[in-house]
């Protein structure tokens, strides 16, 4: 037997076998590294490392991270979309008034993510943060 014919039959076989496995083995079946943040995470923050003092920030796609006091609990931080809810340019921190500030028309948010003057009418967004020992996650 040729290699060409060779090939040719042995690809039926080997298809079958692929296509045994790939339905027995699911993403339902996988089991997640448990060091690896949960899917919906939005972003993960090491506190050993980052957010050490009160109004240190990180961001992350679409979301940026306060520290507003001291403790490593989920009141000690606030999560906002980064997008301004005006025309999405992303908002900055300003420490010293407390509050994050588009730098496109000057739209204010409070810490709550509640619009205090500027452009837009709508509020950021907050998303949920959960601390477990020196990780803060966003989702």
């Amino acid at each position: 037997m040729n290699r060409r014919v060779f090939l040719k039959e042995m690809h039926k076989p080997v298809l079958l076998t692929c296509a045994i496995c790939m339905g027995a083995c699911t993403k339902e079946d996988a089991v997640p590294d448990p060091g690896t943040p949960p899917s919906n995470s939005r972003l993960t923050v090491d506190l050993g490392a980052e957010l050490l003092a009160i109004g240190a920030f990180v961001t992350g796609p679409n979301v940026i991270v306060v520290r507003l006091a001291t403790g490593n609990v989920p009141s000690s931080f606030v999560a906002v979309q980064r997008a301004c809810t005006h025309q999405g340019t992303d908002v900055n921190w300003n420490a010293g008034a407390k509050e994050f500030v588009c730098p496109n028309h000057g739209a204010r948010f409070n810490t709550s993510g509640v619009n205090v003057g500027g452009q837009s009418t709508s509020a950021l967004p907050r998303y949920s943060i959960s601390v477990q020992g020196n990780t803060l996650t966003v989702s």
